[in-house]
């Protein structure tokens, strides 16, 4: 064998090799495939004014079910319900201000409990790319209704209310804050090592760059991104900009999530509607994990 020839063999042979070390990252799934996951948060807000400090406190998560009951050429329709929802708000200032949690007892008359109780009693219906992107949500007025519907409240109240919940639960919020959870791939297939990107928009706006890191067990892809967050309470106006860390362990096969975390830190100021020339310095830390269960 002459030595272009044997060139040639070996270049065609490391050929070879690159391919069969490509891995598809993408979401693979069958009709009938679930995913029960928990997701854990911790949130500290600090803010600083006249050298007094008011630390808040969030934890909150809950249990969420994703079950494929359709597959088409380019997406997956998916029926997404949340199963369990808690949240736990303390401030060094003002003591407790939320604790739910519909695993407990919620008694009739804890208003807040029973809004928060109805999102265990409705599903919606998820319309997901391969790369994990959602473009399409179906259920959040019904979603909405069982939250707020039952209700032993006035009217008026009853939609202040309802508008509250749109913003945070309405068709295109809670699409922006599940793509945070699903849209990860590139929906191609790569080697260890390479990176890709992708954007998060909504009041948490998320360029993500990724990278294929490891395929032993599970596949491992990290993303590390710029975050810039703008959001709007009756009272309060917070702008902040940061960064942020993620960790997937993912599925070999069928791309789902077997574990997250998310790190992140932004900082920037708040603005209170009675205060609108005095900025607050703002800082937000936060850890979201997402595990299975069994």
């Amino acid at each position: 064998m002459t030595f272009s020839k044997l060139s040639v063999l070996l270049a065609f042979v490391g050929f070879t090799s690159v391919l069969n070390a490509q891995s598809y990252l993408g979401f693979n799934l069958k009709v009938g495939d679930s995913l029960r996951i928990s997701q854990d948060s911790k949130q500290e807000i600090v803010q600083k004014m006249n050298e007094q400090e008011h630390k808040i406190i969030n934890n909150l998560g809950g249990d969420y079910l994703f079950y494929v009951k359709k597959k088409t050429d380019s997406s997956y329709i998916i029926d997404f319900k949340y199963e369990s929802f808690y949240m736990k708000t303390t401030s060094n200032l003002a003591g407790p201000i939320y604790n739910v949690d519909t695993k407990k007892e919620i008694s009739a008359d804890d208003i807040e409990g029973q809004i928060f109780k109805g999102l265990t009693r409705s599903s919606l219906e998820i319309n997901m790319l391969k790369s994990g992107k959602i473009v399409n949500l179906k259920g959040t007025d019904s979603l909405i209704e069982h939250m707020i519907g039952h209700l032993d409240i006035d009217s008026f109240t009853k939609e202040v209310v309802k508008e509250s919940m749109r913003k945070e639960f309405g068709g295109q919020s809670l699409i922006e804050s599940l793509n945070q959870f699903t849209y990860m791939y590139p929906n191609k297939k790569l080697n260890i090592g390479d990176t890709w990107k992708n954007k998060y928009t909504g009041e948490l706006t998320s360029n993500n760059n990724w990278t294929f890191k490891a395929s032993n067990s599970f596949n491992e892809i990290t993303a590390k991104s710029t975050i810039a967050l703008k959001n709007t309470e009756d009272n309060i106006t917070m702008i902040l900009q940061g960064t942020q860390d993620t960790t997937v362990l993912a599925d070999k096969h069928s791309g789902w999530p077997k574990e997250a975390t998310i790190t992140s830190v932004a900082k920037g100021i708040s603005i209170m509607k009675d205060m609108e020339n005095v900025d607050i310095p703002t800082t937000i830390t936060s850890t979201t994990i997402y595990k299975p269960l069994q």
